[in-house]
């Protein structure tokens, strides 16, 4: 016997929009990832001709870019509390945050130049609190790629290692960097020293190197 295939509701004619084939799009991306999006992917599931999204978007590349300022344009305003230090924990810590809500497309974010409207919106707002804590132009500049790099990193490296962790032992595992050095200690005493602490809860350790970096910026 065979099994049915599930059959999507044809959209409307006439409600086709940028914001429903992006809603789709990240949909189909958040369970598949990158690799198991295409136009016609995207058409079935919608129910449309695949052509009807070229009336949207040019390319595939082009629609990815779009997913790609969603994620950092986050669901959250940016910061805007008077005190530079606490919106700029809080402003990267959105893009932490909306980079693991959306870990598929950490690697586009990653690789991608700056150009949607929302990187210029948090470039700007960031590159704003810096200079307003009192650092010159050329160290705002520094400052601002420091800390969007280091965000970047971790974000990147927390998606993949808990992926890698929950494809291991199953999606109730504990994800931590170090989970033991066991009889390799005396090999790598140093490493030994610090397992307990790398071993921590990973947002703790973001904000934990936030923290080192604003400092040492006298932030």
């Amino acid at each position: 016997m065979e099994t049915a295939q599930p059959r999507h509701t044809r959209t409307p004619r006439g409600t086709l929009s940028r914001q429903l084939l992006l809603d789709t799009a990240m949909e189909i991306v958040d369970i598949g990832g990158v690799g198991g999006f295409s136009m016609r992917a995207l058409g079935a599931r919608l129910n449309i001709d695949p052509t009807a999204v070229y009336r949207h978007f040019r390319t595939k590349n082009e629609l990815l870019e779009a997913l790609a300022d969603r994620v950092v344009r986050g669901d959250e305003p940016l910061p805007h509390t008077g005190d530079p230090r606490a919106d700029l924990r809080e402003t990267f810590a959105q893009l932490r945050g909306s980079l693991l809500r959306h870990p598929t497309l950490a690697p586009i974010v990653l690789r991608r130049p700056p150009g949607g409207e929302a990187s210029w919106e948090r470039t700007n707002h960031a590159i704003g609190l810096l200079r307003q804590a009192g650092l010159p132009d050329r160290q705002a500049s520094d400052a601002y790629t420091t800390l969007l790099f280091y965000t970047l990193g971790h974000a990147l490296t927390e998606a993949r290692h808990t992926a890698a962790t929950i494809a291991r032992k199953g999606p109730d595992a504990t994800v931590t960097p170090i989970t033991a050095i066991g009889s390799s200690a005396s090999r790598y005493p140093h490493l030994a020293a610090v397992a307990d602490h790398l071993a921590a809860d990973m947002r703790e350790q973001f904000h934990d190197g936030l923290t080192l970096i604003l400092s040492a910026l006298a932030i």
